[in-house]
């Protein structure tokens, strides 16, 4: 595993070289000290600031998927009850070709935890690595060193301790330390500390960020969000024996970089439609009405007046119109002609095409001459068996 995970190891060891580097040139101690603490966390800073394009794109994602729910759902009704292997191909080429015409996938949003996994598991081989070399006996071919991190080096990072626990110790191999039960006690509440930040940041999604679309107790994403809120903090207790002080150190520096990070994507640029999204426009609003002018921009004076900047506001033509007032596309103050307003307004909700049709009676007809195939092929698969 170390030979995969070799080169990952290597720009860790250096992040955490020069971090430490940095700290003991602004002051702190030198050697063996809290120092090569806050290397882990100033190495999980790094991370993070090197995958923010990544987060972007995750957030660009989740907001797409929310706003394909109502989309979502309305193929996972036209399939509903329907368990044989053709519908459920059809189901899932319609839900992918949905993603695709809107440039986003439902993997997207799982970009940033899959990058960090490789440099987790070669952080954890890292800290394990870091006794065998204090000592010499490192099995690593004829590697005595791991970047920068020689033995000596290793022997201050073995030296560093968290309240009394080395960085190096786990639960699982605190017998092997001088003080297994302060490696027992810094472990635990690291753990719990990781739990209750986990929990903390899914509920502030789940809480504020999520449109009331989302909130459907029957919508399947939100049925797995709700789970992982409550399910994902508890491999924490299955896992967090398994992994070292350090590792603790980066996963809940991650943590709480998790809910800063979505702190200011709420505050500034929350989902449309959520609980965070409201409160955005009451301070709007506030800050607003605190500099003397109007609560709300007034979009239809701005149009009647002369414009300040942008292009002219262009009058939209009959079909045009008709078609956007339909679609939920212009406002009802939109610059619409009225005798175009009253033939919109007077017209029949349901479009008729050339056919004579309704897109629902064709879509019924269309369905009626699937299953009347499928029936024929019934028929003619018994009298073949006949």
């Amino acid at each position: 595993m170390d030979t995969i995970l070799f080169p990952i190891m290597w720009v860790i060891s250096y992040i955490m070289y020069g971090v430490h580097n940095l700290l003991t040139l602004v002051g702190m101690q030198a050697g063996a000290g809290p120092a090569w603490v806050l290397s882990i966390v100033g190495l999980t800073v790094v991370i993070r600031i090197l995958i923010i394009p990544l987060f972007n794109k995750q957030t660009r994602a989740s907001r797409a998927g929310q706003e394909l729910q109502p989309e979502i759902q309305k193929i996972q009704r036209k399939y509903k009850g329907r368990t044989d292997q053709i519908s459920m191909q059809r189901q899932q080429e319609e839900m992918m070709a949905l993603y695709r015409d809107h440039g986003t996938s439902p993997f997207a949003a799982c970009m940033p935890a899959l990058i960090q996994m490789p440099i987790f598991f070669a952080l954890f081989r890292l800290l394990y690595a870091v006794l065998p070399l204090s000592q010499g006996t490192y099995q690593g071919g004829s590697r005595t060193a791991i970047g920068p991190i020689n033995q000596e080096v290793a022997q201050e990072i073995a030296n560093s301790t968290v309240f009394g626990a080395p960085i190096s110790s786990s639960i699982a191999t605190r017998h092997e330390f001088s003080q297994p039960t302060n490696v027992l006690i810094v472990a635990v509440v690291l753990i719990a500390l990781m739990m209750i930040t986990l929990f903390f940041s899914q509920k502030q999604i789940m809480t504020k960020n999520l449109p009331e679309s989302a909130k459907d107790p029957d919508n399947p994403a939100y049925k797995m969000q709700k789970y992982m809120m409550y399910g994902m903090p508890l491999i924490y207790v299955f896992s967090g024996g398994v992994f070292q002080i350090g590792v603790l150190v980066y996963w809940l520096t991650g943590n709480f970089w998790n809910i800063g990070q979505q702190t200011w994507l709420i505050t500034t640029n929350p989902a449309p439609g959520s609980e965070a999204y409201k409160a955005r426009q009451e301070r709007l609003r506030k800050k607003r009405i605190r500099k003397g002018l109007p609560p709300e921009e007034d979009k239809g004076d701005a149009l009647e007046g002369p414009v300040q900047t942008g292009q002219r506001a262009q009058p939209l033509g009959k079909k045009r119109s008709k078609k956007a007032r339909q679609t939920g596309q212009i406002p009802e103050n939109a610059l619409v002609p009225d005798e175009i307003r009253e033939e919109i307004e007077g017209a029949d909700e349901e479009v008729r095409g050339p056919d004579g049709l309704t897109d629902a009676e064709r879509a019924q007809k269309r369905y009626e001459r699937r299953m009347a195939e499928r029936r024929r092929s019934k028929q003619k698969r018994k009298k073949k068996r006949r």
